[in-house]
């Protein structure tokens, strides 16, 4: 009989079970996991292990078993599905080694709404380990129907997490495009599964889905070529090393998916101590219904106005604001505060990552350069930054957002981030991070022909896919016909406003498509 071990959630109705093919766990072989709920297998047995450059972790022996450990951990979000989190489940780690002796732990976590694993490698050594290889799998165990989202080569403003999901193909769907993204939604059986991805740190890349064998999708690095090649595809790093978490999130009902706070369960806890400037709110925003406006301060000025009105907290300014002067916009940035209103400004992440043109560029890639336009920002009082344009999953992109994230903590500076990658549990550790794009949003008016049809249904699937992992800049609420007119109603555009969960609410229309809707609608 094939050796085996459970780790079972709480509940006891949640279980991961992981096994050898050799006689015992003490020879090397190879580990599959499998997940069952309840009687049922959610997951057929998958793959474990991976390949570093200098030890084969692909087969691997698995020492004397210890009793699994419960976890207890409350804490609180500043903002999110619930302000006050209780994350309840059980750990067991499986202390492994490679043929040649290598150590190589397998930590694995049980919830009632699902689990998730980990690598860690264990020892230390200062010099640098490479993953060449991440061999994990999901196996779904019956065929059924995906909610998934291409990932898109790399190009001029791509990839960037902003393709409409495909709306319920069937499992084993292939891509011609780079990869599928996470989260990713399936229906097999009678059971809803959604595949995630936490506690993503920059000592490694953001994972991807590749192309099925049948109902098994491997997990695989991003293309070599995003953020303009810079950075190795392939992970490093000195030991200790433990790499994000892989996340099975599973139920009988799709609001299990919705419900789940796994991926900040996750993560760790904030690293920063005072969060007292954090703030989340709603905000006024010029760029949509004027893509020239940031340019002329005369054109922001009313959307300031309606903020202030409306009793909104922020106003932003978009990309090209830095034509005006230091003097002007400071001085934009003290009479707005001065109304209740903080100030946001739009910034270009790159740098040599991207190409895009779009101005103020070239102030939050050099560490020097970054840490001195948040001081200029802090001393003007400004809110909160907009930083777009990333376009990579790569280790060094990931590296990236973090040294802006800390950067930005230190000067009390929150964040928005665009043309980027998906939450990964982040806001937990870094609360000033607000929310994320990586999303097709109502910006795509203004772009795509298609999109008032597609949004449609696509705007029903996202809060079963995307915004499951966290915070979502989809910039809803728009009434008006920017350049492609709306197929959705008022009734529609303002649920998404309720419905979408994000730290920051973009209302995207015109100061004069909110003035001419009805008192009900504007109250």
């Amino acid at each position: 009989m094939q050796p085996t071990v459970d780790l079972k959630s709480p509940d006891g109705n949640m279980v991961i079970e992981v096994a050898t093919d050799a006689v015992s766990f003490a020879t090397p072989g190879l580990l599959t996991f499998r997940v069952l709920l309840g009687a049922e297998t959610v997951l057929e047995p998958s793959r474990l292990g991976l390949r570093r450059a200098d030890h084969d972790f692909s087969r691997l022996a698995v020492g004397e078993l210890t009793a699994p450990t419960p976890i207890a951990d409350d804490y609180a979000l500043l903002y999110g599905k619930r302000r006050e989190l209780s994350a309840r489940g059980v750990e067991l780690i499986l202390d492994c080694a490679s043929p040649d002796g290598a150590p190589l732990e397998i930590v694995l976590r049980a919830y009632n709404d699902g689990v998730a694993f980990r690598y860690r490698f264990p020892n230390y050594d200062a010099s640098l380990h490479t993953v060449v290889e991440e061999l994990t799998t999901f196996k779904l165990a019956h065929p059924g129907r995906a909610w998934i989202q291409e990932h898109d080569l790399p190009g001029w403003a791509t990839p960037a997490y902003e393709a409409a999901y495909q709306n319920g193909v069937p499992i084993g769907t292939t891509t011609n495009l780079a990869s599928w993204n996470m989260p990713a939604l399936f229906e097999t059986g009678d059971t809803w599964v959604l595949l995630a991805e936490a506690d993503l740190s920059p000592n490694y890349f953001g994972g991807h889905l590749g192309n099925p064998d049948g109902l098994e999708y491997p997990i695989v690095p991003p293309h070599p070529d995003e953020g303009m090649g810079i950075g190795k595809v392939e992970p490093q790093s000195s030991l200790p090393w433990e790499m994000p978490w892989r996340v099975v999130v599973t139920g009988k009902s799709p609001a299990t998916i919705v419900e789940t706070d796994l991926i900040t369960h996750l993560s760790p806890p904030s690293l920063i101590k005072d969060t007292s400037w954090i703030r989340p709110g709603r905000v006024s925003w010029s760029w949509w219904s004027d893509r020239s406006s940031p340019q002329d301060l005369d054109l922001v000025q009313p959307f300031a106005d309606l903020a202030a009105e409306l009793g909104w907290e922020y106003t932003l300014i978009d990309a090209h604001w830095n034509v005006h002067s230091d003097a002007e916009v400071e001085e934009f940035v003290r009479a707005t505060r001065k109304r209740g209103v903080g100030v946001w400004f739009w910034y270009n992440s790159g740098g040599p990552n991207n190409e895009v043109f779009e101005e103020p560029r070239d102030r939050m890639y050099e560490p020097g350069t970054r840490r001195a336009e948040f001081a200029k920002l802090a001393a003007w009082g400004v809110a909160g930054v907009k930083v777009d344009f990333f376009q990579t999953d790569k280790q060094a992109g990931i590296q990236l957002y973090w040294d802006i994230l800390s950067d930005a903590a230190a000067h009390q500076i929150m964040v928005n981030l665009h043309g980027c990658t998906i939450p990964r549990g982040w806001r937990r550790t870094w609360p000033h991070l607000m929310t994320y794009e990586g999303v097709r949003g109502a910006e795509q008016y203004g772009f795509d022909d298609q999109f008032p049809a597609t949004a449609v249904w696509h705007n029903t699937i996202l809060p079963f896919t995307r915004n499951v992992v966290g915070p979502m800049d989809y910039t809803p609420v728009t009434f008006g016909d920017f350049l492609f007119p709306h197929l959705t109603t008022i009734g529609h555009e303002l649920a998404l406003a309720v419905v979408y969960e994000s730290g920051l609410l973009h209302y995207a229309d015109s100061v004069a498509a909110y003035r001419a809707t009805p008192a009900y609608v504007q109250e």
